[in-house]
């Protein structure tokens, strides 16, 4: 999935799917927002929920500067929403799933 490596890992998921990607990456770029305990125990480290509209600014503005790829798989007009839902549910999207409004 990745021939040429992963710069880190930010999980959203944690578990076993935090198990199973921790040897990507230096312990270093191993961060967690879903399963603090097991990602501290991999040597990684948490990263804390803060649900601010500066979060959000920031978030926005890495993406559009371009340091930040979310990698975008489906873009769905408004009113094929249930199909982006069903992709999501699939649990076989490769990436982000988004409908434009």
């Amino acid at each position: 999935a990745a021939p040429h490596g992963v710069d880190g890992v930010f999980d959203l998921v944690g578990g076993d799917a935090l198990r199973a990607v921790a040897g990507l990456v230096d312990p270093k770029r191993l961060r967690s927002v879903a399963d603090k305990p097991l990602v501290r125990e991999l040597g990684g480290d948490e990263v804390p929920r803060d649900r601010s509209t500066a979060v959000l600014t920031t978030l926005v503005e890495l993406v559009a500067s371009g340091e930040l790829d979310p990698h975008v798989s489906e873009v769905h007009p408004f009113d094929e929403a249930p199909a982006a839902m069903r992709a999501v549910e699939s649990g076989h999207a490769l990436g982000k799933v988004t409908v434009r409004l």
